[in-house]
C-alpha cells in the first residue's frame, strides 16, 4: 500500500473507478498502463470525452494467459473469486505480470496470509470438593467422608451465621453518634459573582471544542491525510495497481502486491472467505460451487473465516444481514419438456437442455458452390420461423435460465 499523494509511481494500472472518477492519474504515476477491457467498459459520453484528451499517454498492454492463471487460482484459494469479473482478473494479472518484469516474483506469495497454528496444552481438572452441589463422590470417597464427620446440618450453619452477623452490626451502629450538624454545610447554595470575561471565554473554549470534530473545506486534505497515514504505507514502489475494488484489494495485498488507495478507500486487514450452508452448516472451500455438497440445496453463503490462537477454524458471520428469500417465495411452475424448455435448476446434476438452433439457422453458405455470388446473396435463407429463432437461441450463446423472479407471473410485452 501506498498514500498516493505524495509519491509517484513509475508503472500505475488502472482500473475503471479512476476513469469514471476523473482522478489525476499523471500526478499518481509516471506509466499509466491498462488492458483493453478497461476501456471497453467506459461507455458514458461524458467519460468517453474525457478518455478521448488525455494530457498523458495511455498505455494499453495485453495479458499473458499464464498470469490470468496465477491470479484465478489464488482468488479462488482466498475465496474471492465469485467477487470478481474477467476484467478485474486482467487487471490484477498485468499488474502480477509487470511486477514480474520490472521487480521479480521472489517477494511474491503463492498462498494466502494465515495465522500460524499454535499448539495449546490441556490443563488438568481442579480438585472436586465433596460439599460442591451437585458432585457425585463414588462410595468409597463417601464412606470416607462420614467417617471424618463429613455429614453435618446445613440449615443449622446458615443461622448461626446470620445471628453473628447480626451481633456484630448492632455493636457497630451502637459506636456511631450522628449529629443534626453534621451535613448543614452542604445543604447551603453558595453564590459567588461571576464575571463577563469568564462567560466570554467559556462560550469561546465550547464553539472551538465543536468545530474540532467537523470536516469543513479549510482542513479536508489533513482529514485526508491523517485517514490514510493510518492504514496506508509511504513508500517507493516500481508497479502499483490503483483500484477501490475490496476484493480486488485482497487479493493483490495478499499476493504482496502494491495497491494504490483513493481517498483512503483502502482494506484494513486481510480476509479469507469460504461457502456455508446455512440449513445443514457445512463449510466448503470450493467458491465456484452452487449447491451444498451435503444437503444438496441452493443455500450457500459467503462468510469470512480466520485461524485462532488453538488453531481452529473461526467463522464471522455478519448477523446484521437478513437471509434473502430471493427466487425462494413463489411456487415452482411445472415441469415442461420438449426441445426448448426453460425449466428451474433445482440440483447440481439436474439434466439440462442441449438448446441447440435449427439445422437451417446453422447452414452456412458454401462458397465452392456453383451459384454462390461474391457479398451479400439476396438468395440467402435465414430461419426466422423455428422454436429457436422465436427464443432467440443462436450459435455460440449460453441459454440463460430466469431463476430470480416468478416464473408464474405473466410477462407483459412491451409496446
Amino acid at each position: 500500500m501506498m498514500d498516493t499523494s505524495t509519491k509517484c509511481i513509475d508503472c500505475l494500472i488502472v482500473d475503471t473507478t479512476a476513469f469514471i472518477q476523473n482522478v489525476p492519474l499523471r500526478e499518481v504515476g509516471k506509466n499509466i498502463i491498462t488492458c483493453q477491457e478497461v476501456v471497453n467498459e467506459v461507455t458514458n459520453k461524458k467519460q468517453l470525452r474525457r478518455l478521448i484528451v488525455l494530457p498523458y499517454d495511455l498505455i494499453v498492454k495485453d495479458v499473458f494467459p499464464e498470469n490470468v492463471k496465477i491470479i484465478t487460482d489464488f482468488a479462488k484459494k482466498t475465496g474471492d473469486y465469485p467477487s470478481l469479473s474477467a476484467t478485474d482478473i486482467k487487471v490484477m494479472a498485468l499488474t502480477y505480470q509487470l511486477e514480474k518484469e520490472k521487480v521479480g516474483i521472489s517477494h511474491l506469495r503463492t498462498e494466502p496470509v494465515q495465522k500460524p497454528i499454535v499448539t495449546v496444552s490441556t490443563k488438568s481438572l481442579p480438585d472436586m470438593k465433596p460439599d460442591i452441589t451437585g458432585f457425585v463422590l463414588p462410595a468409597s470417597t463417601e464412606v470416607e467422608v462420614k467417617q471424618h464427620g463429613g455429614c453435618y446440618d446445613k440449615t443449622n450453619t446458615e443461622t448461626s451465621d446470620v445471628k453473628l452477623d447480626d451481633e456484630k452490626l448492632a455493636k457497630q451502629f451502637k459506636s456511631l453518634e450522628c449529629t443534626d450538624n453534621d451535613n448543614i454545610s452542604d445543604s447551603y447554595d453558595v453564590l459567588s459573582p461571576i464575571s463577563q470575561h469568564d462567560e466570554e471565554t467559556s462560550f469561546d473554549d465550547e464553539r472551538e471544542g465543536d468545530e474540532d470534530g467537523w470536516i469543513t473545506p479549510s482542513n479536508i486534505q489533513m482529514v485526508k491525510k491523517r485517514i490514510n497515514s493510518e492504514f496506508t504505507e509511504d513508500k517507493n514502489v516500481t508497479v502499483a495497481c490503483m483500484t477501490s475494488d475490496f476484493a480486488m484489494q485482497n487479493v493483490l495485498r495478499q499476493i504482496n502486491l502494491n495497491v494504490a488507495s483513493l481517498d483512503g478507500r483502502i482494506i484494513k486487514q486481510l480476509r479469507n472467505y469460504v461457502l456455508r450452508c446455512y440449513t445443514c452448516f457445512k463449510i466448503t472451500s470450493i467458491m465456484t460451487k452452487k449447491f451444498c455438497p451435503k444437503c444438496g440445496n441452493n443455500t450457500l453463503k459467503k462468510v469470512a473465516v480466520s485461524l485462532d490462537e488453538s488453531g481452529k477454524l473461526q467463522i464471522h458471520i455478519n448477523t446484521k444481514r437478513p437471509l434473502s428469500a430471493r427466487g425462494k417465495k413463489f411456487s415452482l411452475p411445472r415441469i415442461k419438456g420438449g426441445k426448448h424448455p426453460n425449466n428451474p435448476i433445482l440440483v447440481e446434476d439436474q439434466p439440462m437442455a442441449h438448446n441447440r438452433p435449427s439445422r437451417l439457422a446453422r447452414t452456412v453458405n458454401n462458397p465452392l458452390d456453383e451459384d454462390y455470388i461474391a457479398g451479400f446473396s439476396p438468395f440467402v435463407m435465414r430461419d426466422v420461423n423455428s422454436k429457436s429463432a422465436q427464443l432467440c437461441i443462436r450459435p455460440g450463446y449460453e441459454y440463460k435460465h430466469l431463476l430470480s423472479r416468478n416464473s408464474n407471473e405473466i410477462q407483459r410485452k412491451n409496446k
